[in-house]
Parts: structure tokens; sequence; C-alpha cells
């Protein structure tokens, strides 16, 4: 594989299968499952909320960015960024200034995974390690399981304070969600039964429960035990991609379409990316999977290369959210926003 275009690859073959809203081919049926149409009415019946613009932080002397994969608000509410083309760690002040800057070339591909006080978890996408990272310093380096097809797997990683958590999945092969000791050991693990292309996507904890994003349904698996996996239907995900997820479904299409890209969880909510063309535009998910709010950014319009990688939150007050969103088309930027909850 490329050194330099092995994240793009990744990236491309695991989120972008399939197109975007803006190369829809418009003579396609737009027909949608019942389930699709009765979350589409739910969306329709709901206001939409304007974020409120803090800054975008671009490429400048002092921050440079070609390729921003992952974000995470650590316990001082700084702002991490994972760098997975310059394979660089930075942490941004309140102010987008940078605070620290780690260089990753000893475990390229960055992910952020997690926080535990001061040390920052990464995953490596490049060694296939999770690393505990502190001032700087690679401080332990635990092995993730090598059980899975040397070719075509796809390793997602999520930490807290307690626990690590690795989900591997790859054609052809059946994938998992395993929970990790320090020495890598294998805690517990759960299958992931059925077409692997659905379990594409994120790991997020959420309070006592780990959430497995997929990026081509709306729909997420969430794990509340060891030996338990259930289905949590997202109610009023709407996008102009579902008439060709259904599509693809009844194959009549050979890939699926890309809906999100990620999600981020705070509290009683979850932030999730739904990707349009041209826009930022999150919807706010309650414990039960309804949709609660609709969040956009002020004056959205159109522009096909839109793409937006991650997101991540945190709660300033009761009722205001801050959230950063990293951006990789047109340009590599890390865009921040305010949400006043209704």
């Amino acid at each position: 594989m490329a050194p330099i275009r092995w994240s793009h690859l990744i990236l491309l073959a695991v989120l972008l299968s399939g197109c975007l809203p803006s190369s829809c081919n418009r003579s396609e049926s737009r027909d949608l499952f019942p389930q699709d149409s009765l979350s589409k009415a739910f969306a329709a019946s709901l206001p939409v909320d304007t974020l409120t613009v803090l800054d975008w932080i671009e490429v400048s002397d002092e921050l440079t960015m070609e390729y921003p994969r992952t974000l995470g608000y650590d316990a001082e509410d700084r702002l991490w960024v994972s760098d997975t083309e310059l394979h660089t760690l930075t942490a941004l002040s309140e102010d987008g200034s940078v605070k620290e800057r780690i260089d990753a070339t000893e475990f390229p591909f960055p992910y952020i995974a997690g926080f535990r006080g001061d040390t920052v978890i990464v995953f490596s996408a490049g060694t296939s390690e999770i690393i505990k990272v502190v001032s700087g310093e690679a401080v332990a380096r635990i092995p993730v399981p090598d059980d899975a097809p040397s070719r075509g797997v796809f390793r997602y990683a999520a930490a807290d304070e307690a626990r690590i958590f690795i989900k591997v999945i790859a054609d052809g092969f059946e994938g998992y969600i395993a929970e990790l000791d320090n020495s890598g050991a294998i805690l517990n693990r759960r299958a992931l039964r059925g077409p692997y292309w659905q379990y594409a996507g994120m790991l997020r904890i959420w309070g006592d429960s780990l959430l497995s994003l997929s990026g081509f349904r709306p729909i997420i698996h969430l794990r509340s035990s060891a030996d338990s996996v259930r289905v949590m239907p997202l109610v009023g995900f709407d996008s102009p991609m579902l008439a060709r997820t259904r599509l693809f479904v009844l194959n009549h299409l050979d890939q699926p379409p890309m809906l999100t890209a990620s999600a981020a969880a705070v509290g009683e909510l979850l932030f999730l990316l739904n990707m349009r063309p041209g826009w930022l535009r999150v919807d706010v998910y309650g414990h039960d999977g309804h949709l609660q709010n609709i969040l956009t950014q002020p004056s959205p319009e159109f522009n096909q290369d839109y793409y937006p990688s991650d997101i991540a939150v945190r709660r300033i007050s009761e009722t205001e959210y801050e959230l950063a969103v990293s951006v990789i088309e047109p340009e590599p930027r890390i865009e921040r926003y305010r949400w006043q909850r209704r």
C-alpha cells in the first residue's frame, strides 16, 4: 500500500462506497422502504435550528493539515485533531491556537479512540495497535487481535477511563466487537452477523453502552453487555440517499450509498453527521433513537465537493453545546459552532 494515499483509500473504501447525494442518477426510482418514508415524514415535522459559527480553523503557519480525520475533546476541553496524511496529533485551545503537536510517524494513520485523564488513546491503522500517548510520548502499545484476513479488513476502536473496544469487519469474515484488556487479550467478544458493509462505521461509547455506527443504514448496533447487541433504528433519519439504499438492498445497485460519516455522544444526546452536498447538517437523537433536533449551518448552499469526516461535541452549560467538525474537502479545516438547545 502506498505510504501517502493509504488513508484516502481507507476512507473511500469504508465510507464512500457508492455515491454522495450530489452524484445521484435522477432517473432512478425514488421509492423508499416504509420505515424510511415514516422517518422522512417525522423529520419534516421538526423545526430546523441554525448553528452559530464560532470560527473556521484553517491551514496556517502555526497549523498544518492535509487530512484531518478524527476529533475529540479531552478533560481540559482541548480539541484534538488526528491527521492521517501527516501522521500527527494536534491539540487546539478554545481560541483555536495550537497547544500541543505530536509526531505520530511511529504509530502512523492515527485515529483518536478516547481519553483517560491526560492520556490520549489512539488507534494506529498503520501498526494495528492501541497507543497510549502522554505528553507527546507513546507510553504503552497494545496489539489489536490479528485473526481477520490480511487484506480488506477494517478496524475501529473506542476507549474511555476503564474500557477498550475494537470492531473488526471484512468481506467473507464473521466480524465482531471485542473488549480488550491492557495486554490486548480479548475479555469478551460478540459476533456481528450478516453483510459486513452494514457494520462499517465508528465505535462510540455512550454512558454504559457501546455504539457501533453504520455509515450506510440509519441504524445503530447497541452493545449494552458482553453478550447483548441489539439494533436501534434511527427514527426520523431522512436523507436524499435513502432511495439508493433501497435500490442497493434490492440488488439494483453495486454499492451502498453513504448516509453518515460519524457521530458524537454527549450526555443524553447523540449528534449524527447527516451527509449533504455542500453544507453541514447534524441530527440530534435521544437514548430511544428518536430524532429530537435538526441542526444546520447558516446559509447552506450546494457544493458537491464538501466532505466532513468527523464530529466532536462538548457541553458548555445545561442548554449550550460546542460542535467541532473536521472537513477534508474542498480544503482541510476545522469548523466550530455553538448550539443553544430549545
